[in-house]
Formats: structure tokens, sequence, C-alpha cells
């Protein structure tokens, strides 16, 4: 059996929404836990296996705590620009390879 210390965060049906880990993974998430209670935050790498890389304390309100949307005009030219080169040039390379 492999005692390598694990933690996953799960969100399917199995385990909804779930942080499921072995036992030495969950202690070590434990120390951490206390150790970001007591530092403001901790990087798990060296520590346990894991989905995430840092626990982090914050005094923030849950609300806050979520993704902001992006508004206004960045809101707008940050998606096209992404599409361009994620989509448009890699289709005009391949074009330009198997035309040109």
């Amino acid at each position: 059996m492999n005692n390598q210390p694990w933690v996953k965060i799960y969100d399917d049906e199995a385990w909804d929404d779930s942080i499921v880990g072995n036992r030495e993974g969950l202690l070590a998430l434990k120390q951490a836990i206390d150790d970001a209670l007591e530092n403001e935050c901790v990087e798990v790498a060296d520590r346990f296996q894991s989905d995430f890389g840092v626990v982090a304390l914050s005094d923030q309100d849950w609300e806050q705590t979520e993704p902001q949307e992006v508004k206004g005009t960045w809101g707008v030219i940050v998606p096209f620009i992404l599409f361009i080169w994620a989509v448009v040039l890699p289709l005009l390379a391949i074009y330009k390879l198997a035309f040109e």
C-alpha cells in the first residue's frame, strides 16, 4: 500500500464537493491548516500530493473571495484576443502548412 500523503478535491457523483485523502494526507492537510492559521499562507507541494498548491487564511467575507468578473472594455477585448490566439492563429498555421 502506498503511504505517500495525498489530498484531492472532488466534484463528481461519487464524492460530491468533497476533500478526500489518505490518512497521511489528511493529517498533513490538518498541519497545513494549523500553519496557515499562524502564518496566513503555506504551500503544500512539499507536504503532500494535491490538486491545489496553497492553504491560505483570509479575513474577507465569503462573497469577496469569489472570482470577480472583468467588466468594461477588458471584458470584451481579452476573450477576443484569447480566441484569436487559441483558435484563429493555429487554423491559419495549419492552412499555410497544408496549402502553401
